[in-house]
């Protein structure tokens, strides 16, 4: 059975971002007389799908390590019912139900902000993960700034249909084209490249 990671489970899943690419390409060669850009509007889905699905896997692969020895504070101070200590008695492997209890309390968050990421990942005893992953910090700003635009582009088109929302703007959708995709799908690929090169 093949062992999973979060970066090999990222390269699964941002794959679905660039067969949206390939799907748009093939249907402009069709000329279906329909909105396409759609597709181009699901791949920005998937990228931010894969990016966050990435922090959860680095969190559910990563307690493990972080369980044994000196636990980070984050890990040792979270907090559980009292009701789960009847499976903490009975389990033969411990680590497994430290990862239960992490997993099943982040499965409803959602890791899509600088915030929420850098939090989470404390639990790891990843400390000051946005520092770490880019000292510099004009360049840091950056990151964070084009991390956030990822974000509000994707939640424009779950939460919007992606259309402009003024009065005046006919509620238009917004532009899109393949070039967008192909940045966001090299940005999200840099920052786990980023990510795995501080924190392997």
């Amino acid at each position: 059975m093949p062992t999973h990671t979060a970066k090999n489970l990222f390269t699964k899943n941002i794959t679905s971002a660039e067969d949206c690419l390939a799907l748009y390409d093939a249907m402009i060669g069709l000329k279906p007389g329909v909105d396409i850009t759609w597709v181009l509007r699901a791949g920005i889905v998937f990228i931010v799908s894969a990016i966050d699905t990435y922090f959860h896997d680095k969190i559910k692969y990563g307690i493990g390590k972080a369980a044994r020895g000196n636990m980070p504070d984050s890990l040792a101070n979270f907090k559980i019912p009292i009701s789960e200590l009847e499976s903490w008695e009975q389990a033969k492997r411990k680590g497994n139900i430290y990862r239960n209890w992490v997993v099943k309390y982040y499965s409803t968050k959602s890791l899509q902000s600088p915030i929420d990421i850098a939090d989470a990942l404390k639990i790891i005893g990843i400390q000051s993960y946005w520092d770490k992953i880019e000292p510099d910090k004009k360049k840091r700003q950056v990151l964070r700034s084009k991390f956030n635009k990822l974000i509000s582009r994707r939640n424009k088109i779950s939460h919007e249909g992606d259309r402009l929302t003024s009065r005046s703007s006919g509620k238009k959708l917004r532009d899109i084209d393949r070039e967008n995709i192909l940045h966001w799908i090299k940005f999200a690929k840099d920052l786990i490249i980023k990510t795995e090169k501080e924190f392997p």
